[in-house]
């Protein structure tokens, strides 16, 4: 299905996707993510490091950022956010309308 979508190619991950990916919108408090919204996060992004399990540390992640679901490398935005082609997210598409639902 996701041939239909446009989505042929599979998605570039310059880091160790399985670790814990967080991100952080004050630099504050830390949120985890998955690895597809935290590769497209414009802001403070930070990877555990487990190479030695008895001294796990977390390390600040400096890599590109690119378009949600795509290949793209994103441009810097001023604004802490998820970087998403023509600001739409795709995400949305999925979710239902109606507020009244939940």
């Amino acid at each position: 299905m996701a041939e239909k979508r446009g989505d042929l190619v599979k998605l570039v991950y310059e880091f160790n996707s399985a670790r814990c990916c967080e991100v952080s919108f004050d630099g504050k408090k830390w949120a985890r993510v998955t690895a597809r919204e935290f590769r497209s996060f414009n802001g403070k992004r930070r990877i555990l490091n487990v190479d030695n399990p008895s001294k796990a540390y977390y390390e600040e992640y400096l890599g590109p950022i690119y378009y949600y679901g795509t290949n793209r490398i994103a441009k810097k935005f001023k604004a802490i956010c998820t970087a998403f082609i023509n600001n739409i997210d795709p995400r949305d598409a999925k979710r239902p309308k109606d507020s009244s639902f939940f």
